[in-house]
């Protein structure tokens, strides 16, 4: 039998509409820098279709999250970007920016859609993950025509199969290694890029924000990017691994913030999110006892950064609570 009994957002519906609310608000903020102060043509029109992507996402949350009597998250908006300050960044970063974008967007999309039930919540997440998917074909197409594309090694192709005969395929934490597999070649250059975004965006941050002791923050992770890279490289240079030179930080000298210490806080614990999903993601790709611990010790010292990330926006009152069950014990402790 029918039944019209309406049929409430799971908590992981509930949780990936919200944080895709609070990214996209953020976003949409930077691109809105990016489009003031891009001189690239080509480039202009990607950034402009990422905006109406961005702005097609918070309406459609702001209009469902409204039928169905959610209170739609605070986000970022005008308060948090500062018109007419000059750029700092360049068009090349702003494509490479793309680009992360998109690849992150494409990952966070495909779990959404993995873990909703409601048709009308898959039907989304299948749209959305199709705007993603165009924007960054867009942005890599466009960073191959101008040649500032960083790819991943490249290696011979196998001529036979072949079939693991003792324990050393699984390695050693000390002595000599074995030939890294492809599969951590792919994912030791992707998170070399990753790093790089990431130390690229707060070595900028820590010129403008206006608070010294976040300023101290974004140069701390700036400096944990670089020493993570450094790391990927000797994996790769222990292997007799070659990886073409990664493309320039291309930072301006400025000193103007073109977004809010909120905002640039905020941006700095979600690269951190991004950069430990993607290692945790290489630690199950990654055979190699050695390279696994590697992973786990950077996990590590990216949760604690975070950590002390959310700590500064809690002492600010920034950090904006994301949907959660209620307190129980609170309820019934309760003194009327």
């Amino acid at each position: 039998m029918e039944t019209s009994r309406h049929t409430r957002l799971t908590s992981s519906e509930l949780a990936t509409l919200w944080n895709t609310y609070v990214a996209d608000t953020m976003g949409k903020c930077m691109l809105l820098h990016f489009k003031e102060t891009v001189e690239d043509k080509k480039t202009e029109e990607i950034i402009d279709y990422s905006l109406g992507i961005a702005e097609n996402h918070i309406e459609t949350i702001t209009d469902l999250f409204q039928k169905e009597q959610i209170a739609i998250p605070q986000g970022f908006g005008a308060n948090d970007i500062h018109k007419n300050a000059p750029r700092l960044f360049s068009d090349e970063f702003y494509l490479r920016y793309l680009e992360h974008m998109g690849r992150t967007g494409l990952s966070t999309y495909s779990l959404a859609k993995a873990i909703a039930s409601r048709k009308d919540i898959r039907e989304l997440y299948k749209l959305w993950y199709s705007q993603t998917e165009m924007m960054y074909d867009l942005a890599v197409d466009l960073s191959l025509e101008y040649g500032i594309y960083v790819r991943s090694p490249y290696m011979d192709y196998p001529d036979e199969v072949l079939f693991v005969e003792d324990n050393e395929f699984l390695g050693q934490i000390f002595g000599k290694k074995r030939p890294l597999l492809a599969i951590e070649i792919a994912h030791l250059g992707t998170n070399i890029e990753v790093c790089h975004i990431g130390q690229t965006i707060l070595l900028g941050f820590s010129q403008v924000a206006k608070s010294q002791e976040i300023r101290n923050f974004f140069q701390r992770g700036s400096n944990i990017g670089k020493k993570q890279i450094t790391t990927f490289f000797e994996i790769l240079k222990d292997s007799n691994t070659s990886y073409p030179s990664t493309w320039d930080a291309l930072i301006t000298g400025s000193i103007e913030p073109p977004f809010s210490d909120k905002l640039m806080l905020f941006h700095a614990n979600l690269l951190s999110a991004i950069a430990i999903a993607d290692f945790g993601t290489a630690i199950g790709g990654s055979v190699r006892k050695d390279i696994g611990i590697n992973y786990a010790r950077l996990i590590a010292e990216l949760a604690s950064y975070a950590e002390d990330g959310a700590k500064m926006m809690i002492k600010e009152r920034w950090l904006e609570k994301p949907p959660q069950t209620h307190d129980r014990d609170k309820l019934i402790n309760r003194t009327d």
